[in-house]
């Protein structure tokens, strides 16, 4: 059986690809970097570290440069399944393979595919959609009839790329896949750790908050201490408390507003919270800080954490302060960091809470 991934980064290789070698699939990349292309058709395999140091090489694999798109959709038309890894706002530019794919599998193939949205953003599937509908013309939009936009929840830690050829990733060992079970067509895909689940935008919400909150809060506080990873701001008792407290005043929201089995509540909570502070990791503070326009939407994992609790009558003092921390945030190697700087020095930081944020900037006065 074939998986066609796009995107052969940390998710890419250290995630999807290695179920998709437990499950018998053989993994064909998509790739822009070239040199990462030629190292994956050269060995045929890829490999990951866990977080106890032990080894685990995936197999077989390949890969395809993404300006073949002729080869792209010849794959395509014989996946079984297909995924993507590449970062949301990347998702719009794969519309034209994807559209050539399906117009290749509708001749060669018409099976369904449920293209997997590993991406961990609600719009994922409205995004890329919108995107074909303008690449495709009117007379092929039924096409789209017959590919299931899957969105997925992504929470394996895939925190580095380590040296090799091919590189490897480090990654901790969490292996389940929820995905968007009113999404997917025909039977889900044969996947080990592949669970539908419904309404799939309450599991959604729940990891973005309780675990990218969560980590985003950790990292944009210790930024601000000028410690360089994760593991090391959690030394900081200041970090820690509001870490603890975030997460209890979230476990509670959740549980007010929402049906989740108590006990299954618990449980997921205690999982996130062990895996972010898994001593091994050594998870850098700018990897989980990039992007922070992104990360301070209004239904984003801080802001939509902040609202929640807010509503939800629990102390949204973590959150006020972590927001307050990713607007100060610089990395000048992050454009949407130097954008948000920016943004900052012209128009000010009320104006960002007010405008971006879509919060009340009186909340956050000292």
């Amino acid at each position: 059986m074939l998986a066609l991934q796009f995107g052969a980064g940390k998710i890419g290789r250290g995630f999807l690809a290695q179920l998709y070698a437990r499950s018998g699939f053989e993994t064909v990349f998509v790739e822009t970097r070239a040199d990462l292309v030629a190292s994956l058709n050269r060995h045929r395999t890829c490999w990951i570290e866990w977080t106890d140091g032990v080894r685990e090489t995936i197999a077989p694999v390949s890969a395809i440069d993404a300006q073949d798109t002729e080869a792209i959709a010849a794959a395509f038309a014989r996946a079984e399944v297909a995924s993507t890894a590449v970062g949301v706002n990347a998702l719009p530019l794969l519309a034209p393979l994807i559209a050539a794919g399906l117009r290749r599998r509708a001749a060669e193939n018409p099976k369904p595919l449920n293209l997997l949205l590993g991406e961990n953003a609600l719009d994922a599937h409205t995004r890329l959609r919108d995107a074909l509908l303008q690449t495709l013309t009117p007379d092929e939009h039924p096409l789209l009839k017959t590919l299931g936009l899957v969105r997925c929840i992504i929470g394996r830690q895939a925190v580095a790329e380590l040296p090799g050829d091919p590189p490897g990733v480090r990654v901790d060992r969490y292996s389940k896949l929820p995905v968007d079970a009113d999404a997917l067509l025909g039977e889900p895909p044969p996947i080990v750790g592949l669970q539908p689940v419904r309404p799939f935008e309450l599991y959604m919400q729940r990891k973005l908050y309780l675990h990218n909150g969560l980590h985003a809060l950790i990292a944009y506080l210790g930024a601000q201490h000028g410690y360089r990873t994760i593991q090391q701001a959690l030394q900081d008792p200041e970090i820690y408390a509001l870490f603890v407290q975030g997460a209890k005043s979230l476990t509670q929201a959740f549980l007010k507003k929402h049906p989740f089995d108590p006990q299954e509540h618990y449980e997921t909570v205690q999982d996130i919270l062990a895996r972010i502070q898994d001593p091994h990791l050594d998870d850098p503070i700018a990897r989980v800080a990039r992007e922070p326009l992104r990360k301070l939407r209004p239904d984003d994992r801080l802001v939509g954490a902040y609202r929640l609790l807010i509503e939800q009558g629990e102390d949204p003092t973590p959150f006020r302060k972590a927001i307050l921390a990713a607007l100060a945030y610089y990395d000048p190697n992050d454009p949407e960091s130097v954008q948000l700087r920016q943004m900052i020095q012209t128009r000010g930081a009320d104006a960002v809470l007010r405008e971006w944020c879509g919060l009340n900037p009186q909340e956050f006065a000292p």
